[in-house]
């Protein structure tokens, strides 16, 4: 759970700028990106992940693989 709570927190702080202007519809940042506020692999809402810009998507994948 602690490894989660820092994957969203990374993913928040880096991406700031696109949470407060594009990405508003995450209203929860990207906890919202995952079920449950759980940042893993089996919890990515898959549909909510490909909304995501490219660049955003290839962050997601590399940090969830280094966790």
């Amino acid at each position: 759970m602690e490894k989660s709570k820092n994957i969203i927190e990374i993913l928040d702080n880096k991406y700031k700028g696109y949470l407060e202007d594009e990405g508003k519809w995450l209203y929860g940042g990207f906890r919202d990106v995952f079920s449950e506020g759980e940042a893993n692999k089996e919890n990515l809402k898959t549909p909510v992940y490909l909304m995501l810009p490219k660049e955003i998507r290839a962050y997601v994948n590399k940090i969830l693989l280094e966790n």
